[in-house]
Order: C-alpha cells, then structure tokens, then sequence
C-alpha cells in the first residue's frame, strides 16, 4: 500500500459494522416501538420472569392463586401481625382464655339401670368448653348421651348398665368437663 492512502472498506466489515448497529439499537428500538401493555403471558419466554425482576409490593394475596401455596412457601418468621378476629392486641386476646381446667365428677350405674346421671361442674366464672365420660367397664355399660348444660358451665352424661342375672353389678363411671375463663375482648 502506498504512503498517505486509506485502505478501502470491505464488503465484511461494512456489513460486520452495520450488523454491530442493528444488534446495540434493536433493543433500544423495540422499547420505544411497542405500544403500551402490549407484552403479555404470551410473548414472554418461560421463566423470564425472575424475583428480581418483580417490584416490591407488587405481589399481593389478590394475585395468588387460591390454595396454591403450602406452608413450605411461607416464612413463619416474617409476617408482622395477623388481626385477630376480635381485633384485640396480642396480649389482650392471649388473656381471653387465661386457663384451661379439668373438673371430673363420678358416677355409679346399678345393674339393670338405664339412666343414671353425673354432672362434672366448673369453677365459678368458667365455661364448659368439651368433656366426655369413661366407663370403668365398657362391656356393660352404655353412654345414653354426653352433653354441656343450657349455661355452659358443666358437662353431664347419662349412663345405662346392662349387667343383670347373677353377673349384675353396679358400674362405675366419671364425667370430665374441660373448663376455662373467657373474657370478653372489645
């Protein structure tokens, strides 16, 4: 080549350059082409959505499927406070049910009885909350029904015995009712 003369461009790099500018302005230009909302689920490729990507906030409960989450998906440390129905504070609805206790009351059945009662009672200012009974020998015996009484504050059952003839025998039985004070919140 001569001294002071420029090497022609070549069909090459002309088109290598051109292909550069297409490449770097392409992206440019489809952001300013495309009208708004006008990407949606289907021109984006799977998993091009990334955590990353998504702006703080902008996933909300509306926007999760029902029932699509499982207790793996939930960080049990994160939420902040979860209102209570009552809308009381923490410390308020945890002294709604101050403690739990458990009253008994025994009962005996004669043989050939169908309906005897016992009444488990809880302690002034409580409330009857479940309980049950337990027959000594269950062979015997029948529970006609087990239920809490009109004002909540005892549980009584009424007990058969069906031994009779030269086996009969009382049968004896205990009523449980769980008791606890509720307190009245807002």
């Amino acid at each position: 080549m001569r001294p002071g003369l420029r090497p022609r461009p070549t069909y090459a790099s002309v088109t290598a350059t051109l292909a550069l500018f297409v490449a770097l302005g392409g992206g440019a230009y489809a952001a300013t082409a495309l009208p708004a909302n006008s990407v949606g689920s289907t021109q984006l490729r799977n998993n091009a959505v990334v955590t990353a990507k998504i702006k703080n906030d902008a996933v909300n409960g509306s926007k999760v499927r029902d029932r699509s989450l499982t207790g793996a998906d939930v960080n049990v440390s994160s939420p902040a406070k979860v209102p209570s129905a009552t809308n009381a504070t923490p410390a308020a609805a945890s002294a709604a049910v101050d403690k739990a206790t458990y009253k008994t009351a025994a009962g005996t059945a004669a043989a050939s009885s169908a309906a005897n009662v016992a009444t488990a009672t809880c302690d002034s200012g409580q409330h009857v909350v479940g309980g049950g009974v337990k027959l000594d020998n269950p062979g015997i015996g029948v529970v006609n029904d087990s239920y809490p009484d009109a004002g909540n504050t005892a549980w009584t059952a009424h007990v058969g015995n069906g031994s009779n003839g030269s086996s009969a025998a009382p049968l004896k039985f205990t009523v449980y009712a769980i008791c606890t004070t509720i307190t009245t919140i807002g």
